[in-house]
């Protein structure tokens, strides 16, 4: 009877073992989504309250400027059941947890409490009643969590506002590692990259699908042709006189000097000029590695044709040699959302040197 119980032992602990080792070596999953994808976990009584209102008025307000209205984010919400079932909706890229810490019975606070601690989570309250932390590859590799909380529906609603551009910033650059591969996954344009450093002398990262639609002594339009979607970039070069250059109201003049001439659809006497007579453009200043930048989003227009679509245009100052680069990024997609490919675009531009 002993020699029973002692090979049973021995069975149970190596069973115990190969359990451990399985456990160990079991393959974390690789998590999946596309590009300004949020999946909120929340619970319905809450995300039922005019909690959602001020979120969505942030997180799902018009992505600045397209056509047609698209949200900044493409918002689907679960509860903690939903995502607890299914395990694979555990591996999709981005979640937002939002927890009320009043609600102590509720499903979604006590996993915002079991994944961050109390002390964590009491340090985000500290003179506050809200608070924000990140994490990363919780259920899956190359995965990020926001979690939201606070003592009250109340401090939650006041705090998304106030944490809005760090998260939203923070969001972006998590985005940039999916839009690397989505882009350049197939390499680099090495000719297209050296064409623009040559007449430029500005170093940017062209993808190889990328094409050469017009080459002239002081421009290029390069273009990538898609099923339902022509994607383009051009570039340019003017003399820096004085600071007057350096201003949305040059940038929009200079933008339709060089498209005027230069593109066109084909009809006869069809040209593309900004469209603000009845749609507004937004600007920006900023210093793009050393360099002073303004950058223009509107719409286009084709002229004498039924044409148009969002664009984004920047003029970049080099001040050692006295030079504007003109850099400008548009989409022509009838058929498609546009708002992922001027992301797209707006990530090709950002790896400009000069």
């Amino acid at each position: 009877m002993l020699r029973f119980f002692v090979i049973l032992f021995v069975f149970l602990t190596l069973a115990a073992c190969r359990s451990d080792v399985q456990d160990r070596f079991r393959s974390t999953p690789t998590a999946i989504g596309r590009i300004q994808q949020m999946n909120v976990i929340a619970d319905q009584q809450l995300w039922e309250s005019y909690l959602s209102d001020t979120f969505e008025f942030y997180y799902q307000g018009a992505y600045l400027i397209l056509p047609q209205p698209e949200p900044i984010f493409d918002v689907r919400v679960f509860s903690t059941e939903d995502i607890l079932a299914e395990s694979t909706l555990r591996e999709l890229k981005l979640f937002v947890k939002i927890a009320n810490l009043a609600d102590e019975n509720s499903a979604t606070t006590q996993m915002v409490i079991s994944d961050l601690g109390r002390e964590t989570i009491n340090e985000s309250l500290q003179n506050r009643n809200f608070g924000v932390q990140i994490a990363r590859d919780k259920w899956a590799r190359g995965q990020m969590v926001v979690y939201i909380f606070g003592n009250s529906i109340d401090d939650i609603v006041e705090g998304i506002p106030r944490s809005f551009d760090q998260v939203n910033s923070r969001i972006a650059e998590f985005y940039e590692r999916t839009l690397e591969a989505e882009i350049f996954g197939g390499g680099v344009n090495r000719s297209l990259s050296n064409l623009v450093a040559s007449k430029f002398n500005a170093e940017i990262r062209i993808p190889s699908n990328w094409v050469l639609a017009v080459e002239d002594e002081n421009f290029l339009w390069l273009r990538e042709e898609q099923r339902n979607a022509s994607l383009s970039l051009l570039f340019s070069k003017v003399k820096y006189e004085d600071e007057s250059q350096l201003s949305p109201e040059f940038l929009r003049t200079l933008r339709d000097s060089i498209t005027t001439e230069r593109i066109s659809s084909g009809k006869e006497g069809s040209y593309m000029v900004v469209e603000d007579s009845h749609l507004p453009t937004f600007d920006f200043q900023y210093n793009h590695h050393g360099s002073y930048t303004v950058e223009l989003r509107g719409i286009w227009d084709m002229r004498s044709d039924f044409m148009g679509g969002p664009f984004k245009s920047y003029l970049f100052h080099r001040e050692a040699d006295n030079t504007l680069i003109f850099v400008d990024a548009f989409t022509y997609a009838p058929a498609e959302d546009k708002r992922n490919h001027m992301i797209r675009l707006e990530y090709i531009v950002k790896t400009l040197r000069l």
